[in-house]
C-alpha cells in the first residue's frame, strides 16, 4: 500500500525508553511549576528572587534595576545633605548607600544563579544559563573587591564622625581682639563651629588658622565662608593641606614671619585617582579664584600626598597665595 495515499498509516509511536523520559521530564518540569507556584503564593519580590522562583530575564533585568534604582535613591538623598552642615545625618546615608550595593549584588548575584538552575530545569537553554550564572558569580566578586578596595577604608572615618572620635577643631573667640581662632585638623563639623562664633560676634573680622589640614570638604566649606563674610586670615604657626583651601577664602591673606604653608595633593585609603584629582581640582580652582597664581598651585598639586612642601614667604606673596605679613599678631 501506498503510504502517501489517501489511506497512509498512522505514525510509529515512541519508544518506551522515550515515553518513560518525555513522562520524568514532565514530571519534573511540573513539580517545578508546583513549586513555584507555591511559593509564590507566601513570599514577596524579594524572597521569590533569592529563591530563584523568577524568570531569568525578571531576575537578570527587573531585579537589577531594582538594586540600581533604590541605590540611586539613596544616593540622590546624600547629595540634598552636605557632609559639613550635616555629618551625622550624611554618614547615615553613606553607611545605607554602601550596605545596599553590597547586600543589593550578593541578592541580585544569588537570585540570578538559582534562577539560572530553574531555567535549565524547564527545559531553557543551557548555554543562557551559564552565561547568566556567571555573571551572578561576577557580583559576589564585585561586592568583595568593593569592599576590600573601598568601602573597608571609609568605614572607619564614618564610624569616628557618628560616634565623636574624630571631633572638628577647636574654636575660640578673643572679642576683645576681634578674632576668632581655630586649632586641629578640619574635621567635619570645623565651618559649623567657625560659623556660629562668627554669627555670635559679628564684631570679629580675623580668623586665625593653625591646622595641618583634613577633610578637603570641610577646607573648601570654611574657605566659602570666610570668602562670603569678607573676613581676613591669619597663620601664625602652620596651616596645611585643607586649611590652605579655607586660608585663601580670607579677604586678606596674613602671614607671620615664621608661618609655614603647606601643599600637597589630596588622597588617602582606598580613595581612587580620580576622586584625588576631583578633589585638588575643586582645591585649586577655588584657591586660583581668589587671585593666587595657578602655577604654585600646579606644583603643590604635584607633591605626594605623604610629602609635604612649604614655599618660602616670598613666594606665597609674590603668587598672591598670602597677601601681606601679619602686624601686630594677636596675643593668644
Amino acid at each position: 500500500m501506498n503510504p502517501s495515499g489517501p489511506n497512509p498509516l498512522p505514525p510509529h509511536p515512541p519508544s518506551p525508553h522515550k515515553q518513560r523520559v518525555y513522562a520524568q521530564r514532565q514530571q519534573a518540569r511540573q513539580a517545578v511549576l508546583t513549586r513555584s507556584t507555591r511559593r509564590r503564593h507566601r513570599a514577596g519580590y524579594l524572597r521569590r528572587h533569592w529563591r530563584g522562583d523568577l524568570p531569568l530575564a525578571a531576575a537578570v533585568i527587573a531585579s537589577g534595576a531594582l538594586v540600581w534604582g533604590a541605590v540611586q535613591l539613596v544616593a540622590f538623598a546624600a547629595r540634598r545633605v552636605p557632609m559639613t552642615d550635616y555629618p551625622e545625618a550624611a554618614s547615615l546615608l553613606l553607611v545605607a548607600e554602601i550596605a545596599l550595593l553590597i547586600a543589593g549584588a550578593v541578592w541580585w548575584g544569588m537570585g540570578v544563579q538559582r534562577a539560572a538552575f530553574r531555567h535549565v530545569e524547564l527545559g531553557g537553554s543551557l548555554l543562557v544559563a551559564l552565561l547568566t550564572g556567571a555573571v551572578g558569580v561576577g557580583a559576589f566578586f564585585w561586592a568583595g573587591a568593593f569592599w576590600y578596595q573601598s568601602a573597608r577604608h571609609v568605614m572607619p572615618d564614618v564610624w569616628a564622625t557618628l560616634t565623636g572620635t574624630a571631633p572638628p577643631a577647636a574654636v575660640q573667640v578673643d572679642a576683645a581682639a576681634g578674632v576668632v581662632r581655630l586649632k586641629g585638623d578640619l574635621e567635619f563639623g570645623s565651618m559649623r563651629a567657625v560659623r556660629a562664633a562668627l554669627n555670635a560676634h559679628p564684631g570679629a573680622r580675623v580668623v586665625q588658622l593653625e591646622s595641618r589640614g583634613g577633610r578637603v570638604a570641610e577646607g573648601l566649606a570654611l574657605g566659602a565662608l570666610l570668602r562670603d563674610r569678607g573676613v581676613d586670615t591669619l597663620v601664625t604657626g602652620e596651616c596645611s593641606s585643607a586649611c590652605v583651601t579655607a586660608f585663601a577664602g580670607g579677604a586678606r591673606r596674613l602671614i607671620a614671619p615664621q608661618a609655614k604653608i603647606g601643599l600637597h595633593s589630596a588622597g588617602g585609603k582606598g580613595v581612587s585617582a580620580a576622586a584625588v584629582a576631583s578633589a585638588n581640582r575643586a582645591s585649586d580652582e577655588f584657591i586660583a579664584q581668589r587671585g593666587v597664581d595657578w602655577r604654585v598651585l600646579e606644583k603643590g598639586a604635584a607633591v605626594a600626598n605623604e610629602s609635604i612642601w612649604f614655599p618660602e614667604p616670598w613666594l606665597l606673596l609674590a603668587s598672591g597665595l598670602a597677601t601681606d605679613y601679619a602686624g601686630t599678631v594677636p596675643k593668644r
